[in-house]
């Protein structure tokens, strides 16, 4: 189509560089070529608008765009996305103030409706929705050992798509940190190797890959060299294999990542609004400060990021009652049924009475068999059958588990699925 390739002309033109000159980043390139792209398919095989020059997008096209956008049902965020390209887009063809907000095109809608809400409402997670990601990432071993290894990548480290495509396991391993750079916006951060698991988790991409490859693929099945934008679309055609998509699962790949999140805050003790924490679990000092270190490990700087992964804390000042765990706990072995009970295997009996001294330490007392049910539902959100428990407390992933079991017994979620 005529259209296309004077829109490609103007991208080539313009997408390299912001505003203030500098040059962009692939991604944003990449995002910004999608975007527009996608807006004028719409437009002529959707709309009928046969625009034979991109430059003579017009304010009724936008308008139209925008009905059909919400007719369609796409979310708030991804509208307002596709407004923000437009809106650039209209500075490249010499028509700045083209683009005006959601709420102009949308009048009648409520704007309530239309309101983006970056928070949290109900976990993002796989685990959390009743996805078993060992099970996961065994069938995505079948389908393909990079995109695998990729899952275990993600969970381990709370990579991005673009970032596990890129990721170079043999350059970015810091011992005790793991290093992540290509990273959305051009900020590099260093997770740190918390558990055993992500060493382990490491150490096997290490032994697949040469010293110096990236975790994407290196070629097509023709055998022609891979592109970043190939391992994008080979990365997303698996994932739908997969049976992960929004649609299909409620979930997508950066699950994976609001995933890590909620685990790292589990290991400094936090219990994510997603897993049923409150803001008056610690001091608000101790919670801030936690908060601001799963920030860091996300690429972050601000603490109030987090409220996207995994939820708000509020601004609660009381402490919960001193026995909040110790009820909730209780409460989560109680949906236990004594059917599900199963004998402790000895290579777990240190772990599970190191777990049970700390849960005797606070009240709790019952059948240590539940304290293995406990560990597995926690260690599961790794990836694995068993994490070792931290040489600390563990009491926060101990109550977090045991909630998750209470909302599944309550018909709240099926997360307690193990």
């Amino acid at each position: 189509m005529e259209y296309e390739t004077k829109l490609n002309a103007i991208l080539e033109q313009n997408a390299k560089t912001r505003v203030n000159g500098n040059v962009t980043s692939e991604r944003t390139r990449t995002a910004a070529k999608e975007a527009l792209r996608a807006a004028f398919k719409v437009l002529w095989l959707q709309l009928g608008y046969k625009i034979q020059d991109p430059a003579n997008l017009e304010e009724r096209h936008i308008k139209a765009l925008c009905v059909e956008w919400h007719r369609t049902k796409k979310a708030p965020k991804t509208i307002q996305g596709y407004l923000s390209q437009l809106r650039i887009f209209s500075r490249w063809i010499g028509k700045p103030g083209l683009v005006k907000n959601i709420y102009y095109y949308l009048p009648n809608v409520p704007r309530d409706e239309l309101r983006v809400n970056a928070v949290a409402r109900k976990s993002k997670s796989w685990a959390e929705i009743g996805i078993d990601v060992a099970e996961k990432v065994e069938l995505a071993m079948q389908f393909d050992q990079r995109f695998g290894l990729m899952i275990l990548a993600q969970v381990a480290f709370g990579l991005r798509r673009m970032e596990v495509l890129q990721m170079q396991p043999w350059k970015f391993d810091k011992g005790n940190r793991f290093g992540v750079y290509k990273t959305k916006g051009g900020r590099p951060r260093d997770v740190d190797i918390d558990t055993d698991v992500q060493r382990a988790v490491l150490d096997l991409i290490k032994s697949k890959l040469g010293k110096t490859e990236h975790l994407g693929w290196k070629h097509r099945p023709n055998g022609a060299a891979a592109t970043l934008e190939y391992c994008k679309g080979h990365y997303n055609y698996f994932m739908k294999k997969l049976g992960i998509t929004k649609a299909l699962a409620e979930v997508t790949g950066h699950g994976l990542r609001a995933q890590f999140a909620e685990n790292a805050a589990l290991l400094r003790q936090l219990i994510p609004p997603t897993l049923g924490g409150t803001g008056g679990q610690m001091e608000r000092e101790d919670l801030d400060l936690s908060r601001e270190q799963v920030s860091e490990q996300l690429g972050h700087s601000r603490k109030s990021v987090t409220n996207a992964y995994y939820g708000s804390f509020g601004q609660e000042t009381e402490l919960d009652l001193p026995d909040r765990a110790k009820h909730a706990i209780e409460a989560g072995f109680a949906t236990i049924p004594a059917d599900r009970l199963r004998a402790i295997p000895q290579e777990r009996l240190v772990d599970c009475t190191h777990l049970l001294a700390e849960l005797m330490a606070i009240g709790v007392y019952d059948d240590p068999r539940k304290v293995l049910i406990l560990w597995n539902k926690h260690s599961s959100r790794h990836a694995v059958e068993w994490l070792a428990p931290a040489a600390g407390s563990n009491l926060a992933s101990l109550e977090a588990a045991a909630l998750s079991f209470t909302r599944s017994a309550d018909g709240s979620s099926p997360a307690a699925q193990v």
